[in-house]
């Protein structure tokens, strides 16, 4: 009577090994999963950091190429003094992390690497500020003399207003923008400046073919004080009553 017990408790035994033990190994491979997945995840953080740092070297470097194209002075920055301790440790650990022995999710995420990637960023960042600042040392040679003084305005000029008022806002601030956008930013500044020269000539031999009380009166009108009423002329008079020409002018009573 007592064989059928023990028959039926041997399925039992047996299934509960089993089950224990397939139970202890998911918990081993769900710590090893876990293990797996962490260090994937400390791989990808640092890897994307590191991508991203040394696409910013790199433009930097290219940056630096076109401004010597233009014949625009850098100076790169000096580098930081924990700079060449990071990057020894670095390769210490780019050694080390083919052991297997070794916990290469510990490693990612311990002060050899971020202090490296840390350098890396001030480098950066570094490079950025001094490739802007020559930049902008760029642009204030380039201003033209004289960028702030009031101009002659002349009928039919119209046109020659609008490009100065473009020329003088590109003056107006110093850049600021990407880094990638600095060797554009040069080449409009020289355009700029040569526009700025055309626009000179062109309202010079504009002047030069008015007659001299009108010339007197248009470069006076054209100062902060305005011209004086004694060079309101007849012949001025008459000049500004034709096509209506009066407007844009100042003029004072002394």
């Amino acid at each position: 009577m007592t064989e059928p017990l023990n028959d039926a408790a041997e399925p039992v035994h047996r299934s509960l090994a089993d089950r224990a033990t397939q139970a202890l190994l998911a918990l081993a491979d769900q710590a090893d999963r876990k293990k797996t997945e962490d260090e994937r995840n400390a791989i990808a953080t640092a890897c994307n950091r590191a991508e991203a740092l040394t696409a910013r070297l790199t433009t930097c470097s290219d940056i630096d190429a076109e401004l010597a194209a233009r014949g625009v002075t850098h100076s790169p920055p000096s580098m930081p003094p924990h700079a060449a301790r990071s990057i020894t440790n670095l390769r210490r650990v780019a050694t080390q992390a083919t052991d297997p022995s070794q916990d290469l999710t510990e490693r990612l995420r311990a002060g050899a690497v971020q202090d490296s990637l840390g350098s890396a960023e001030a480098i950066a960042k570094n490079l950025e500020q001094s490739l802007q600042k020559a930049g902008n040392v760029e642009q204030k040679r380039l201003r033209p003399e004289g960028l702030d003084q009031p101009l002659a305005a002349m009928p039919g000029s119209e046109s020659l207003q609008v490009r100065i008022s473009r020329i003088r806002s590109a003056w107006s601030r110093p850049f600021t923008g990407p880094i990638e956008q600095l060797p554009a930013a040069i080449d409009g500044w020289r355009q700029h400046a040569a526009d700025w020269d055309e626009i000179q000539r062109e309202l010079s031999r504009r002047l030069a073919d008015l007659p001299p009380e009108i010339r007197s009166f248009i470069e006076a009108a054209a100062s902060d004080v305005g011209a004086p009423w004694s060079l309101v002329t007849a012949a001025v008079r008459d000049w500004l009553d034709t096509d209506a020409r009066g407007d844009g002018y100042k003029v004072r009573k002394w």
